[in-house]
């Protein structure tokens, strides 16, 4: 039986654990009616950061947000994991959700969702939002070690400081309003996770013909205001997934789930609906 979790907004997410092929217990909670979509969150977060999106498509979806291992309340009990593990977990949360299931994967959940979908030969519609892949190159940049040396060593912030700085590149001004925002904190509570999160980005180093099994509908969500973040603006992704279509969010950045949840849920479902029409605050692009 599932447990209840009140939500702000009157609604009620139910709570569950589903078994990864490794024998890890990954926590999900589900909220909503309608078709399945699963949500794949990002580095730095966890299910409950994405409830917010959550209530706004429940609606329509039933919504599955997931904590990813490591993080939240799914634990790491195979500190030696598998490099694609974490494409296994979102394998056994899919197969959970049942038939006609669409796929939400955000940053590192974007690699990870096309790396599902490619695997599996997958059918259904793949949205992905700011994805991190490693087509133009490692996305680690040779860091892992130092990363791994300052979390052993208790150095937590330095470490989120690394990463911000030598991995995802961002400028000293933009690192500086991280650690001045609530998002500090939960850095600082998953970072420990996060090179192993690289271990697996590095190998999403795509070339053309890899992703032809992602055979359903494909979109990429881009942040407008995004800074030095993977909106992959360059179109290395559309050089392996010609398909891919584009929709610009404007006015937001890499964490609308965050700062605009009903923004991106409006963007999802315009994704998942027939319309050529996007709404009000979103940009379509085909080219």
């Amino acid at each position: 039986m599932l447990d209840q979790l009140p939500l702000p907004d009157g609604s009620v997410a139910e709570s569950g654990r589903v078994t990864s092929s490794d024998g890890t217990e990954l926590a999900y909670l589900r909220l909503g009616t309608g078709p399945p979509l699963v949500v794949c969150h990002g580095s730095f977060a966890s299910a409950r950061d994405w409830l917010p999106f959550a209530a706004a498509m429940s609606g329509k979806h039933t919504v599955f947000v997931y904590d990813r291992r490591g993080r939240g309340s799914s634990p790491n009990i195979n500190p030696g994991f598998a490099i694609d593990a974490e494409v296994d977990d979102l394998s056994a949360v899919v197969a959970l959700a049942g038939p006609d299931v669409a796929i939400l994967g955000h940053s590192f959940g974007g690699g990870c969702a096309l790396g599902f979908a490619a695997r599996e030969r997958f059918p259904g519609p793949v949205i992905v939002y700011e994805p991190r892949h490693s087509i133009d190159g490692p996305v680690s940049a040779g860091r892992i070690p130092a990363i791994r040396r300052l979390i052993a060593g208790g150095d937590k912030e330095g470490a989120v400081r690394a990463i911000l700085e030598d991995v995802i590149k961002l400028p000293a001004s933009a690192i500086a309003a991280f650690a001045e925002s609530p998002l500090w904190s939960r850095m600082l509570q998953t970072v420990d996770a996060f090179p192993d999160e690289l271990r697996l980005l590095d190998e999403l180093a795509w070339c053309p013909g890899d992703l032809d099994g992602i055979t359903g509908p494909t979109w990429l969500l881009v942040g407008a205001e995004s800074p030095v973040l993977p909106a992959d603006r360059e179109g290395a992704l559309r050089g392996v997934l010609p398909g891919l279509r584009r929709l610009t969010l404007t006015g937001q950045g890499h964490f609308a789930y965050a700062s605009a949840p009903e923004i991106l849920a409006a963007a999802v479902a315009h994704c998942l609906s027939a319309s050529d029409t996007p709404p009000s605050g979103l940009e379509n692009d085909r080219g």
